[in-house]
């Protein structure tokens, strides 16, 4: 049997240092695989968390375009009011989703300016 590289790398998770702590049931965290291990729950990355804070803008955008669409063709006043209500809901939801999305994808570059909405 001819050893391989897998088998001749070992690591010893007693000597990493755990990236986190898991709020749930308190387990240890360690990167690569960002999973809990005692519940086995997954944790994002933030580059993770940017791409699905994007892919949620992208549905709020294309669901404004559908009500903005919908709002120049309707004449009846009480579906104007509804339709003007929810783009006005959505709207603020846009911008937070686009602000974290920057966030989170720049983070940890030297020298980028945080919106200070989301600093301590």
């Amino acid at each position: 049997m001819c050893p391989t590289l897998e088998s001749a790398l070992f690591i010893d998770p007693q000597a990493a240092k755990p990236s986190g702590f898991c709020p749930r049931c308190g387990g240890e965290v360690y990167p690569p695989s960002h999973h809990c291990t005692v519940c086995e729950r997954r944790f994002l990355t933030l580059g993770e968390m940017s791409e699905e804070y994007e892919a949620s803008a992208q549905l709020l955008r294309s669901r404004l375009r559908l009500l903005r669409r919908s709002l120049e063709h309707t004449t009846d006043r009480e579906q104007i009011w509804h339709l003007k209500r929810r783009i006005a809901e959505l709207t603020p939801m846009l911008t937070q989703m686009n602000e974290l999305a920057e966030l989170t994808a720049h983070y940890y570059e030297r020298g980028y300016w945080r919106n200070e909405k989301y600093t301590l």
